[in-house]
């Protein structure tokens, strides 16, 4: 019961207190894809130093209704996210909200391994939406920050998306 209030209270503090990350303009994959692209050097130039830039709910790194956030992966806990109150989540037992309670995962781990793979990873996992109890798949990318322990990560909502085509273009 406790996981269900934090997802509802997590779904309503992303929708009231952050507008431009809920836009009606939904973001495609290769957009999620550049947009990762273009944050990489960021971390890899500032490190932790670059934790700020990810922080901005207006700033360079949210892109229609995507953004990138950050998971320290050593720690796993929420690194940097344009919602500030996310920032510092323990992930190490965040599992998504998939409606086949056999299929439910631990989304935040899988994105840490996925990290690890060179060229990064696509992933699917079940999420709520945004100011809503309405659960729906989440695609997103994420890849590791030679040299950190940080996970680059955005993902958005896309029901149709095939993963396994997803990953097979990053080899």
């Amino acid at each position: 019961m406790a996981l269900k209030s934090f997802a509802a209270a997590l779904s309503a503090i992303i929708f009231l207190l952050a507008p431009p990350l809920c836009a009606q303009e939904n973001a495609k994959t290769d957009e999620v894809y550049e947009l990762i692209l273009k944050a990489v050097p960021v971390l890899e130039e500032l490190g932790q130093d670059g934790l700020a830039a990810f922080n901005d709910p207006k700033g360079d790194f949210v892109y229609k209704d995507a953004y990138v956030f950050v998971i320290d992966c050593a720690t796993m806990t929420m690194a940097a996210h344009p919602v500030k109150q996310l920032v510092g989540s323990d992930l190490s037992n965040s599992r998504d909200k998939n409606p086949d309670p056999a299929k439910v995962k631990q989304h935040g781990k899988e994105m840490c391994q996925l990290s690890r793979q060179p060229n990064g990873g696509w992933l699917e996992y079940w999420w709520n939406k945004p100011g809503s109890d309405e659960v729906a798949r989440k695609i997103g990318f994420v890849i590791g920050v030679q040299g950190t322990s940080y996970a680059l990560s955005s993902t958005i909502y896309d029901n149709d998306t095939d993963i396994a085509k997803l990953n097979a273009s990053l080899e």
